[in-house]
Formats: C-alpha cells, sequence, structure tokens
C-alpha cells in the first residue's frame, strides 16, 4: 500500500511528465555513439552530455566524480571482457554520491549513455538524434536503450526530493560508456570501488524485472587448406596437392551446428529465464583468385550461454578439436581459435530483497510484474559478479532498441520512473 509521501511523488511525477521528456530529448540530442572495434570516440558530445549529466546532480545534492577509463589499467579476469587495446578516451564516467540521512541501505542507479550507429538516416523518419514525439511516443536513438532509463532513473531523484523526501541511504547515480561494446565503463566504476547494497539499472525490459543475463563468449577460428590451381588436377595432399579450405571450413561450421543443437537439449544448460548456450557463425572470409584454391578461411562465431556455464571457450575448442580429428587434413594442420576477450553472465536470486522490491514497486503501479531473463549481457554482469552487488534491471519496451525510428512510449517513461522512485524510497529508508 502506497504511503502518503509515496503517492505525493507519483502525483509530482504525472505533473512533471514534460520535464521527464524535455530532459530526454535533451540526451537523445548528444550524438554519443559507441566507437567501433579500433575507433575512438570523436567530439564533444560524450562531454558535453556528462556536462549536463554533472550539473542536474549537482543541483540535487550529489557531490562529482568524473574520469575517463584507462583500458589497459583495468584489471582483468577470467569472464570481466577487459580489452587493453579498447580506446576509452573522451569517453568519461560519472558517478555521484548523495549521501543518505541515516544509515539507511545503498542504492546504485546505472546507466549507459553510448548508443549504437543509427545506420542509414533514410531508415529513420526523423533526424535519430533530434528526437520526436508523435502520439505520445518519443522517438530517437537511444529513447529506451538507454538514454530513457538514465532520464528516468535522474528524474525519480528529482521528484523525491521536490516533495520533500529525504532518504536514509547513500544514493550513488552512475552514468557510464561503452556497454554496446564492452561494458568496461562499468567495471571501471567497480574497480574505482564504487558498492552498495543492491543496485537498479533502468535497461528495457518491458516493465519486467530483470534478474539474469546470458554470457558472451566471441571468437574466431581460421581454416587452412593450401593454394594451387582451381582448373588443374591435384595429387592427394599427402603428396603436395592443394586443399580447398572452404570445404574445410563448411565441416567446422557444421560441428559448431552439432554443438549448438547439443546444447539445446543438454540439462546443465537449461535454465528458468534463459535460453540454452548457443553459438552462431556470423561472418566468413577466404579465397584470393577465382581459380586458385583458397589456402584460408576465417570464421566469425558469436556464443552466449548462460551463467552457470564456466568455460565456453574451452567448450568451443574441443569441439573443433573433435571436429578436426575427423579429416586427415586438418588433424595434421588444425584450424587455429582465436577467443576474443569474453564476458560472463550473471544472475541473481528471486528472493533477493531488492528483487521482491522491484516486483512489488511494478505491482504498485498496477502492472502485471513478473522476473525476466536477457538473452545478451548488461553492465549488471560486473556489478553481480566483481562487486557482489544484486541488481535488477526494470525498464521499458525492447522492441525497438537498435532499430530505426527507436522509440519509446511516455506512459512506459512515466512508469520506469514511478518505479525506480518507489524503490529508492523503500530501499533507502
Amino acid at each position: 500500500m502506497l504511503t502518503d509521501s509515496e503517492k505525493r511523488v507519483l502525483a509530482l511525477i504525472d505533473q512533471g511528465r514534460d520535464d521527464i521528456v524535455k530532459f530526454l530529448t535533451t540526451l537523445i540530442g548528444f550524438k554519443t555513439v559507441t566507437p567501433l572495434e579500433g575507433e575512438s570516440a570523436k567530439g564533444d558530445d560524450y562531454k558535453k552530455l556528462q556536462d549536463f549529466v554533472s550539473g542536474t546532480l549537482k543541483e540535487l545534492g550529489f557531490g562529482i566524480d568524473r574520469w575517463e577509463a584507462d583500458a589497459r589499467e583495468l584489471k582483468s579476469s577470467p569472464g570481466a571482457g577487459v580489452d587493453p587495446n579498447r580506446d576509452l578516451s573522451n569517453m568519461p564516467i560519472v558517478a555521484g554520491r548523495r549521501p543518505g540521512t541515516k544509515k539507511g541501505r545503498s542504492l546504485i542507479l546505472n546507466g549507459h549513455y553510448d548508443v549504437v550507429p543509427p545506420g542509414q538516416r533514410e531508415s529513420w523518419t526523423n533526424d535519430p538524434f533530434e528526437a520526436v514525439v508523435r502520439d505520445d511516443v518519443l522517438y530517437g536513438r537511444g529513447a529506451n536503450d538507454m538514454k530513457g532509463g538514465i532520464a528516468a532513473m535522474i528524474q525519480a531523484v528529482r521528484f523525491i526530493l521536490k516533495a520533500g523526501v529525504e532518504p536514509g541511504g547513500e544514493i550513488i547515480v552512475q552514468t557510464v560508456p561503452d556497454e554496446e561494446a564492452t561494458c568496461m565503463g562499468t567495471l571501471s566504476c567497480c574497480q574505482r570501488g564504487y558498492k552498495a547494497d543492491a543496485a537498479v539499472i533502468p535497461e528495457p525490459t518491458d516493465m519486467k524485472v530483470m534478474i539474469a543475463m546470458r554470457g558472451n563468449a566471441g571468437g574466431s577460428i581460421t581454416v587452412f587448406g593450401r593454394a594451387g590451381h582451381a582448373e588443374l588436377a591435384q595429387p592427394h595432399w599427402s603428396e603436395g596437392g592443394a586443399v580447398n579450405a572452404i570445404s574445410k571450413a563448411v565441416k567446422v561450421i557444421r560441428g559448431l551446428e552439432e554443438l549448438a543443437e547439443e546444447w539445446r537439449t543438454r540439462p546443465d544448460k537449461q535454465h528458468k529465464l534463459l535460453d540454452p548456450d548457443t553459438i552462431m557463425p556470423t561472418a566468413i572470409e577466404g579465397g584470393e583468385w577465382a581459380v586458385t584454391y583458397p589456402e584460408k578461411v576465417e570464421i566469425t562465431y558469436d556464443a552466449v550461454f548462460i551463467p552457470s556455464t564456466k568455460n565456453l571457450p574451452q567448450e568451443i575448442a574441443e569441439k573443433v578439436r573433435r571436429v578436426a580429428e575427423c579429416d586427415p587434413w586438418m588433424r595434421e594442420n588444425p584450424p587455429r581459435l582465436e577467443s576474443a576477450e569474453w564476458e560472463y553472465g550473471a544472475e541473481i536470486s528471486e528472493d533477493e530483497p531488492i528483487a521482491r522490491l522491484g516486483i512489488e514497486a511494478l505491482g504498485e503501479l498496477g502492472l502485471e510484474p513478473g522476473f525476466m531473463g536477457f538473452g545478451s549481457l548488461s553492465d549488471g554482469i560486473h556489478l553481480i559478479n566483481y562487486s557482489k552487488v544484486p541488481t535488477i534491471s526494470i525498464g521499458p519496451s525492447l522492441r525497438t532498441a537498435h532499430m530505426a525510428d527507436e522509440l519509446v512510449s511516455i506512459e512506459e517513461l512515466v512508469n520506469t520512473t514511478k518505479a525506480i522512485a518507489l524503490i529508492i524510497m523503500r530501499w533507502c529508508r
């Protein structure tokens, strides 16, 4: 049941919906696109966005810590996904701290401000970085993933304070870069020592409580052949003849498909909220000349896995080894595996107090609460695994994330703000 102070805060949020929309519109206007691999952030928008966020947090009584992460200085460990070659410069991290009035429980509110590239301009009805509202829906890159979440979490704090409610526990607001690529922005926060009794990341979740996410273990497999003239008869490979790397790569790809099918039904790959582990070839490159046997093929793959899977790269390597053992050429010329820096999955129990509180908050708003899992990962992996902070996500619809005409309904934006406000008031008493 809502208290009088909670009712007052929720009423203020309803009255201030235009303020929430205006705040999100400003955030979308900053072109904070996640740099591609091997590239770095260009322009001033990343810094200007953090100037805007810092200024807002200062007005709300937060002390500001601001820095840029250096990937080379981050501590690496299995599953942490640290890429020391990633250039994180020009993408500031901001952590704001607001002490509580008494020794209440502390809470981290975490959001990533980087967004995926918008793609072709003609695919968008309007400029992706100029938010537009039509029929109570706001359009723009980052509307739901997840500048909308950042707007909701900061505005939730603002309306709580506007109502004269002072949280008893410390609130830490983090706005971070590079979630869409490496999650190293939040990892830097964790390694800088930021901890709390719980955390909320307002990623888009279809207004459910996300408590589990799969990890990622991408990489590449190079399959070798032997060059030769494609239009001339060749002796057996053992006698120096040419070998078609594409034909050998087909066997490897079939092996990966077999592995994915095995995982689909294997008991240890099942999870209540998540799909089983899977692996998929996503790119292939090989061959140099139309009449030459291709001597090398590189297969890029993407693999995701449930939190209980401990070492997916090892399982993939073992499958490729078994495929190679069945082929005389590959047995003597084994494929070469190169695993990217993999990132662990994460989950918390449905019985964690912050998880139950998330369900409670949604119920108070008249929504149909429930737990969910996410087939990919988010910054929650580091809060849960590295800092041991129980973390949930609550946010609007995920449907248009990464698409042209990305959107958030004003109703869900407001409800996300209300849910976070209720969580803050009940957690940080």
